[in-house]
């Protein structure tokens, strides 16, 4: 989804000698260089499905959102106060080169997470491990290593937390806690994302950025049953949404990473041709206008309410051709916490203006709304200029491809308004109310876009983490409605993804949680 920009001409290799047979290869199309393969940092949905294919977790998820073990032998061991969790490991895993994957590598890859030099956007001690015990003197330099994360033997891993969190389990499905190898990350560096050595399906071939990626199968890959089921899996990066889809109506593509353009969405879903072609699927996702509430004219909360009452969300959804259903709140549907009862409002031009005259809001020059140039973020940027400026508000679109738009916006107080979306990385309110809005996520790397800083509801997240999903749910319900009425988004709609998938592909239905999961796929 999002693009790093690089030099075309830069190829880098690995050689694997991958035999291949004819028709073993399957093709997917993206419009965006991939962000990051590095599991510490790429963080989106078109990175994520990648690191999930080529390192492998303790836990991860099944068909639905059900946890499951996979470098673990089992969910581990909890104890009765909820806050020491002990796994077991499988033996004899190893990465491609040959270093082991046991207790010491995934107690080493936490640890660059957690330290700041890695810049990981869940980095540092507001990220999703800052909760265990000795991170904070590990983050500020006091300590060489993270006191609660224990090598008991090569085959025995210890966590313990300062205080219980539900989420611990889902957040060690995440690819933030996937094993890396120490000898290759420290060779590498902050380049070790172009040269990923990994343990899982599949291997990294070869990256040309900005253009082409490929990914082999991994011969020596631990688990034989959930082994990759095609030999090779290569990327065009790049290409316009358009050629993308005239390549894939040729057969040279076998999949629309991004789906079906828009442009082109009506006459592909009505087509019985394409039929076969088409999958949908509702995302735990929105799409929303950010405002910083630390950065004027949006440090007015008047201001941020004008804007809020000037955007037509039912004109975003008819600019996706209907693929999303307009929201007037952060949790989408399907995600625990939902509020039904929250209306999604509708625009009044003559109030917004009424109140940006009040805030004192004088114009001094357009303001820079910043966007990622993958669609639809151009679209709907350009209505949001269009419906700002009907309550007297200009700004100007900057679109970014996609690395530089997340470095851009995930740089504190360099963006005063934006277009994004947010989709889940688990099944609990925390992954949108806490990362989004918790004052420790305005940090480098994260997605407090708005910098909104409540102290009361900081304090209600953080005491909801330890209680069970059953009990917490009324906190969360309460806790966004308090966001809400400080106005720091503009919730626009919950999309619905239409995907352009070859029919000679089978075990695609796409995951809520990988979107892709490349692994299960297979060739007719």
């Amino acid at each position: 989804m999002f693009k790093r920009s690089l030099l075309p001409a830069l190829t880098l290799t690995l050689s694997l000698g991958t035999a291949l047979a004819a028709g073993s290869t399957v093709t997917i199309a993206y419009p965006s260089d991939f962000q990051s393969l590095d599991p510490a940092i790429g963080y989106d949905v078109q990175n994520w499905p990648v690191e999930h294919a080529l390192f492998v977790t303790l836990l991860t998820y099944g068909k639905g959102t059900d946890l499951k073990p996979w470098a673990a032998t089992d969910l581990g061991q909890v104890s009765k106060d909820g806050k020491t969790y002990t796994f077991k490991l499988r033996k004899g895993i190893q990465f491609a080169d040959g270093e082991p994957t046991d207790a010491a590598a995934f107690k080493y890859a936490i640890e660059r997470v957690l330290n700041p030099k890695t810049k990981s956007p869940q980095g540092g001690t507001g990220g999703w491990f800052g909760g265990l015990v000795g991170a904070a003197d590990f983050v500020a330099g006091k300590a060489k290593t993270v006191s609660g994360i224990k090598v008991i033997d090569p085959l025995t891993l210890q966590f313990q937390l300062v205080k219980p969190d539900r989420t611990f389990l889902n957040v060690l499905a995440t690819p933030f806690s996937a094993a890396v190898p120490k000898k290759a990350a420290e060779k590498w560096g902050s380049d070790f994302s172009h040269h990923v050595v990994g343990n899982g399906p599949f291997l990294l071939d070869s990256w040309t950025p900005g253009q082409k990626a490929v990914l082999v199968k991994n011969p020596s890959y631990f688990d034989k049953t959930g082994a990759a089921q095609i030999e090779r899996l290569e990327f065009s990066l790049g290409l316009s949404e358009q050629v993308s889809l005239l390549r894939a109506q040729s057969g040279q593509i076998d999949v629309l990473g991004n789906g079906i353009p828009s442009a082109q969405f009506v006459s592909i879903t009505q087509s019985p041709k394409y039929k076969p072609y088409v999958k949908s699927l509702v995302q735990v996702g929105t799409w929303y206008v950010f405002m910083n509430t630390q950065k004027a004219p949006f440090d007015n909360k008047l201001v941020r309410q004008a804007v809020n009452l000037a955007i037509d969300k039912a004109r975003m959804v008819q600019l996706v051709n209907g693929r999303g259903k307009v929201t007037g709140q952060i949790l989408p549907p399907g995600m625990p916490g939902f509020d039904p009862s929250i209306p999604a409002g509708t625009p009044d031009v003559a109030r917004g203006a009424a109140l940006l005259k009040q805030a004192g809001y004088k114009d001094s020059g357009a303001l820079t709304l910043i966007t990622t140039a993958d669609e639809p973020g151009p679209k709907l940027a350009q209505a949001v200029q269009q419906q700002l400026a009907a309550i007297g508000m200009k700004v100007n679109i900057k679109a970014l491809p996609g690395a530089e738009y997340i470095n851009t916006i995930t740089t504190p107080g360099t963006t005063a308004i934006g277009v994004s979306a947010w989709f889940q990385d688990y099944p609990d309110p925390s992954d949108f109310l806490d990362v989004l809005f918790e004052a420790a996520y305005i940090q480098p790397g994260g997605f407090n876009l708005s910098a909104y800083k409540n102290p009361a509801v900081d304090k209600q997240l953080a005491g909801l983490r330890g209680l069970p999903l059953d009990q917490a749910l009324p906190g969360y319900q309460k806790a966004q409605k308090e966001i809400l009425a400080d106005f720091p988004w503009v919730p626009l709609f919950n999309p619905v993804q239409y995907n352009f998938i070859n029919p000679r592909l089978t075990n695609t239905d796409v995951h809520p949680v990988w979107a892709y999961v490349y692994q299960d796929w297979k060739i007719k």
